[in-house]
């Protein structure tokens, strides 16, 4: 069964076009992955693929923060939740957070909330943030078998 995800509401405009976004230092973890392409998945509404210009082969599939936690932002340490404004969210239109997903042998789905990427699509950057205070984890269960 494969998860759901309304469409995101910003994105939608990218259901034929491809962008860039350059994560100016890199994932955690592998800063010299800054270069990446962001796709629409149009089998898996509502999801999108970042897939690594840098590194042949790196791919993430990410949804929307809000919908697998609908009030993640309130949930935050406060400390957390300005950072994430500091980047632009909830203050540009086209910034969003967003989480990466994992499937795991088992076939249950978990996405980092941990480290959420910040997009700012109108800039075409983004950022991983890890939220230290707030109690998220890398593998917050979305979909269990």
């Amino acid at each position: 069964m494969k998860p759901h995800f309304s469409e995101p509401q910003t994105v939608s405009d990218l259901t034929t076009v491809h962008s860039t976004v350059i994560f100016p230092n890199g994932l955690v973890g592998c800063p010299e992955w800054r270069h990446f392409l962001v796709e629409v998945l149009e089998d898996l509404p509502g999801l999108l693929l970042l897939r690594s210009l840098d590194e042949p082969g790196i791919e993430f599939v990410l949804a929307p923060v809000r919908e697998l936690v609908p009030d993640f932002l309130e949930q935050l340490a406060a400390s957390d939740r300005a950072a994430l404004v500091a980047l632009g969210l909830g203050q540009r239109e086209r910034v969003e957070l967003w989480a990466t997903l994992s499937v795991h042998e088992d076939g249950s789905v978990t996405a980092n909330l941990l480290g959420p990427l910040v997009l700012d699509f109108e800039r075409g950057c983004g950022t991983q943030v890890v939220l230290i205070e707030s109690g998220w984890g890398t593998r917050h269960p979305i979909l269990t078998r």
